[in-house]
């Protein structure tokens, strides 16, 4: 199987094919409108990331009327998470918070996320600290961290940096560990470079903490998990 940095598009004849490539598959099944660009985003970004890993593939159901008799009537888009090429988990009116969680389970990284699959319900306060980063953009930045309830680590990074990489897993983990209370979201500044230029981004990785819409805490550079730590840890302190 070759080695795809980037979502491939599959139809009803190829996807069994897809689907005993030897690696984790992600679905995401649309139709009728284009896919949320957040959503496309973190597609991209994890079908680069863990290329040779996980597949990241996307059908349009308009176009497979199979894929509609297995994945259900919508509502688009879906996620079909595949592991030995067996379904083991579903998302319907799936967000990038979900591909990121469904691809940190497929490659042994986190849990299960939710129950079958699904989102839980908000109780109380929005649910919107998920247990895996999300993918943020110039165009989301505001929404999702600004206005965010929760205190927001946000990853500044770029596909082709070396440290970036490294620091990852322990945002991920740390992702895991304060869901709930934190929100963590990663932003690819190649792809978003007004939010960069606003916060003075000069090296990467950058780690910003943001507590009522500021910067509360900055640091630079792939840092030791027990530092990061505990630079979480004083901002939800106070």
């Amino acid at each position: 199987m070759a080695r795809f940095d980037t979502p491939i598009t599959t139809n009803d004849q190829a996807l069994e094919r897809v689907l005993s490539a030897g690696m984790p598959v992600l679905l995401i099944v649309w139709g009728g409108a284009p896919l949320d660009p957040a959503l496309d985003a973190a597609m991209r970004d994890i079908a680069r990331a863990e290329a040779g890993r996980l597949l990241i593939a996307k059908i349009n159901a308009d176009e497979n009327p199979q894929i509609v008799s297995r994945a259900g009537a919508g509502p688009w888009p879906a996620l079909l998470a595949f592991k030995d090429g067996q379904e083991v988990g579903r998302v319907s009116g799936v967000h990038a918070a979900d591909l990121h969680g469904y691809a940190s389970y497929l490659l042994g990284r986190g849990p299960r996320p939710g129950s079958n699959g699904a989102r839980p319900a908000a109780t109380g306060e929005r649910v919107n600290a998920p247990a895996a980063p999300i993918t943020v953009t110039d165009g989301t930045f505001a929404r999702e961290v600004l206005e965010s309830d929760l205190p927001v680590l946000v990853d500044l990074w770029a596909p082709w940096c070396g440290p970036c990489r490294m620091i990852a897993p322990v945002v991920e983990k740390i992702a895991r560990d304060y869901a709930g209370r934190l929100k963590v979201a990663k932003l690819n500044v190649d792809d978003n470079p007004q939010t960069a230029m606003r916060y003075q981004v000069q090296g990467i990785p950058t780690l910003l903490i943001f507590k009522g819409g500021r910067v509360a805490d900055r640091i630079v550079g792939a840092v030791p998990e027990p530092l990061l730590r505990g630079k979480v840890d004083a901002i939800l302190r106070h």
